[in-house]
């Protein structure tokens, strides 16, 4: 019997990083029964919670980060943490080095790949957005290959990083769903897992004037966590005698969309993935503040296509994102036109394409799980 497979993926902090890190791993594991995968994370990231509640096997280590803070803060990071961080990861592969290291982005990102080159492990990289964000720029040109969630982050990296457009990969479920009319017609709100103050407090206001002006709809409205902010929510929706159903998340997000007409979301990448799978028509407000504007670069990729509208949130209120709910939710033509043209830009094969790029590096098995040697050969763009 020989040595089973190990992949390491590294990264997270964010929703962003850690839920395609865990789709990359479910997917891997699916196409390769046998195959061990570990992760490397942050103790005050995300993961830090999902990770062992998944029952996976995850180093967390103690970073924090560096952009925005003071000079102190980045010298015991770049001086103690980061050393600190690559130490312990190498010394946990004393027993098993992995065959395979993917960075998916985030501070813990940088010590993986650090404790892989100084290892000699190949390195992966995984770019979720459209503009690839500080950590993967950087750590770009030490990689043997760059897996892109967006064909427009390929423009924004230097001419020797080897990359792959794979897209990101939808859980399958969301995959299989398709948009379609509904009678009333029915609004999307979504801010992603946490929540976004400025939809939650723009939508409402926004319907409360459809309203008034006699517009039958109804609407889903993801609010995030916070108690008050639901009840506050669901109070103006009701006062406006508007059928809403206000949830701080949602477990299905498959029948989410399927029950609506239009989406008004936040543009993370996944956000923006699955609108494109499902052929969600989607009024984008991105954050503004995100890094580097990166949920601005996301949205314009469906924006471009004709299948989304992108809003500037620092100019938004009431009566102008009202203007564009009229537009768009009760021209049911129009919504066609758009989901359509999300569909026909959607990723639908970038499961396939990103475990492509893995079994280049990765010794693969075959029914008995035994591995039938090392490919070497690189994926080509």
């Amino acid at each position: 019997m020989n040595r089973v497979p190990l992949l390491c993926i590294a990264g997270g902090g964010t929703g962003g990083h850690v839920m395609p890190a865990l789709a990359l791993a479910d997917a891997a594991r699916a196409r390769w029964p046998q195959l061990n995968v570990s992760f490397i994370g942050a103790e005050r990231g995300l993961e830090a919670k999902i990770l062992p509640e998944r029952g996976e096997q995850v180093q967390l280590l103690v970073m924090h980060g560096v952009k925005g803070a003071g000079l102190l803060q980045r010298l015991r990071v770049l001086l103690w943490e980061l050393p600190q961080a690559v130490m312990s990861i190498r010394r946990s592969w004393q027993a098993e080095r992995p065959d395979l290291l993917v960075g998916v982005g985030g501070y813990a990102s940088i010590s993986g790949v650090a404790a892989a080159l100084l290892s000699r492990v190949p390195v992966v990289l995984y770019e979720q957005n459209a503009m690839p964000g500080l950590v993967n720029r950087t750590l770009a040109r030490f990689s043997r290959c760059m897996m892109l969630g967006f064909d427009a982050a390929s423009h924004k990296l230097g001419g020797r990083v080897r990359r792959v457009v794979t897209g990101n990969v939808v859980r399958q479920t969301i995959m299989a769903t398709r948009w379609q009319a509904h009678v009333p017609p029915r609004l999307l709100v979504l801010g992603g897992s946490q929540g976004a103050m400025a939809l939650n407090q723009t939508v409402p206001e926004a319907c409360c004037l459809l309203a008034r002006e006699g517009r039958s709809f109804e609407v889903t409205h993801i609010v995030g966590k916070d108690k008050g902010v639901l009840q506050r929510v669901d109070t103006i929706y009701a006062e406006a005698d508007i059928t809403a159903e206000v949830l701080p998340f949602c477990e299905d997000m498959a029948a989410f969309y399927a029950s609506g007409n239009l989406m008004v979301a936040r543009a993370g990448a996944m956000s923006v993935g699955e609108a494109a799978c499902v052929g969600m028509p989607t009024l984008f407000v991105p954050l503004p503040h995100a890094a580097d504007d990166h949920q601005r670069h996301n949205a314009q990729t469906l924006a471009h296509a004709g299948a989304a509208v992108v809003l500037d949130q620092q100019t938004l209120d009431a009566e102008s994102l009202a203007a564009q709910i009229e537009e768009h939710l009760f021209h049911p033509d129009k919504l066609a036109q758009m989901s359509q043209a999300a569909i026909a830009i959607a990723p639908y094969s970038a499961q396939q394409k990103q475990l492509d790029v893995l079994s280049a590096y990765l010794p693969t098995m075959d029914a008995d799980g035994d591995t039938n040697g090392d490919q070497t050969a690189e994926v080509g763009a």
